[in-house]
């Protein structure tokens, strides 16, 4: 399982409490961190990028800046060779804080191309996404697409809405109509809506859990999730 999304979305804080959850219900679980800025991602990596190189040793190695930095390390990623923890039920990757470079450039298309049996968990900042989520949507579809492997939406930090707040985000999720109350004013307005009704094809309402990488809260829906794509028998619900 590859965990992607923006910086501060909680993918760390997801790897490290979602791997203590399957631990729990189970299973062998390996952590693998790829992100060679972290300064400490809150878990112990079984392979952890950092023992390779670092962005800090980049810039000092090639006398080149953060961004340049970050360009040449996901250039060297490429280059290497992951274990494959043959006796992990599990595998979970934290993919870098800065998602452009790895997403956009050849780097995550290679790795994920490695395992025949990979998944993409897209994280994204719920509270922040609240009145965006057309955007947060087409970012993932944009994964889907440029890994070419399963991609499950998610949507992080429920624990920061109230009820109230979650109850309005699954009605947008279920009917995004909704979002106006109204007939489209303008031409971003009728995008939205069009958008998020084509976009319900490739992350059903029903398969977009609204979760707590801090809490937990929903994990189980994600694990089912995870069941169902894996599963050549169909949806085991």
């Amino acid at each position: 399982m590859f965990v992607l999304g923006p910086a501060g979305s909680g993918k760390s804080l997801f790897v490290k409490n979602f791997s203590a959850y399957l631990i729990d219900e189970g299973y062998r679980v390996r952590l693998v961190n790829l992100d060679p800025g972290v300064l400490d991602p809150g878990y112990e990596p079984d392979f952890d990028i950092r023992s390779l190189f670092t962005v800090e040793g980049i810039m000092r190695e090639k006398k080149l800046g953060p961004n340049g930095a970050i360009l040449e390390a996901m250039s060297r990623l490429a280059n290497i060779d992951l274990p494959e923890f043959m006796d992990a039920d599990y595998i979970l990757f934290d993919t870098p804080g800065q998602l452009e470079p790895f997403l956009f450039r050849d780097t995550g298309k290679i790795i994920v191309g490695k395992y025949v049996d990979a998944c993409c968990l897209f994280l994204g900042d719920l509270p922040a996404l609240r009145g965006n989520l057309t955007s947060f949507f087409l970012y993932a579809l944009a994964a889907h697409y440029t890994l070419g492997a399963d991609t499950i939406a998610i949507l992080n930090k429920v624990d920061l809405l109230s009820d109230e707040e979650v109850n309005e985000i699954r009605e947008i999720l279920r009917s995004p109509e909704v979002l106006l109350g109204k007939k489209p004013s303008n031409v971003k307005e009728e995008m939205d809506i069009e958008l998020l009704k084509t976009l319900r094809q490739f992350f059903p309402p029903r398969r977009v859990p609204l979760i707590s990488a801090k809490t937990g809260e929903n994990f189980s829906e994600v694990l089912t999730i995870l069941y169902e794509i894996k599963c050549v028998c169909g949806d085991l619900t």
